[in-house]
């Protein structure tokens, strides 16, 4: 063993720095997650905001005024934005940030991607499940019909995407719910359209248990034709075309 005293006072040193350096890397670390958490708290915050029209489209989004709002730095406001950008829920307006207004192109680009997409997974849910496997579709339905007689409006709709995401989950493929899931967030941004037509919501809940039916049936084609339907019945809504009766083509 070397007790020569330099080698002896080099080695203390030497492990003091790299403890230090250790706990420097631990705060580091800490202070990292912290920050990723209290980020991801702001977005679920204001993603909840905008998809429930409290941050109506068009409206500015100034990182001062959120971070105050959220009690928050500007920080994890900045960081959540960004990433509401990188969702297209919010987009760029100067210095600012602003919670996008769909267009009627718009709203009817998202339809035509949401029927590849559903009419997809229902497709795959006949292909990948079995029949019983549908029966949280039900309960969901029974919950938007209550929220439909208790005049609960932002609750109906929340269900109807929570039903339509049932049948991706049921397709059993992550990539096509991820897709489905950013197109419901977008849509939700314009459901008042729908919800503002006298008799629309009953409508909503008929095609559901047709959709429903078709897949307990097992029928691939029939499930594809009632989904098809009832997203074309919301294209014309918001086209302002009359509605066409039901046909299987």
């Amino acid at each position: 063993m070397d007790n020569n005293p330099c080698n002896l006072q080099f080695v203390m040193i030497f492990r003091i720095l790299k403890l230090e350096f250790a706990t420097l890397d631990n705060q580091a670390t800490a202070e990292e997650g912290d920050r990723a958490a209290l980020s991801g708290t702001v977005y679920e915050r204001l993603k909840d905001d905008i998809l429930r029209l409290v941050l109506a489209p068009k409206s500015i989004l100034q990182e001062d005024t959120l971070a105050a709002r959220c009690g928050v730095s500007r920080t994890p406001v900045r960081e959540a934005l960004r990433k509401l950008l990188d969702e297209g829920l919010v987009q760029r307006s100067g210095r600012f940030y602003q919670v996008i207004e769909l267009s009627i192109n718009d709203i009817r680009d998202l339809y035509e991607v949401r029927e590849a997409l559903e009419t997809m997974a229902v497709r795959l849910c006949i292909e990948r499940t079995e029949a019983s496997d549908t029966s949280g579709l039900s309960t969901i339905l029974e919950a938007q019909k209550a929220a439909l007689l208790a005049g609960e409006q932002a609750e109906f709709f929340r269900l109807d995407s929570a039903f339509h995401l049932c049948i991706g989950e049921l397709s059993q493929n992550a990539y096509l719910l991820a897709q489905l899931t950013k197109v419901h967030d977008k849509l939700r941004l314009v459901r008042g359209r729908e919800g503002s037509r006298a008799g629309w919501m009953d409508q909503v809940v008929v095609e559901h248990l047709r959709i429903i039916s078709a897949l307990e049936r097992r029928n691939v084609a029939v499930a594809e034709a009632e989904m098809r339907y009832h997203i074309n019945s919301a294209v014309r809504l918001h086209l302002g075309l009359p509605q066409r009766p039901f046909a299987m083509d």
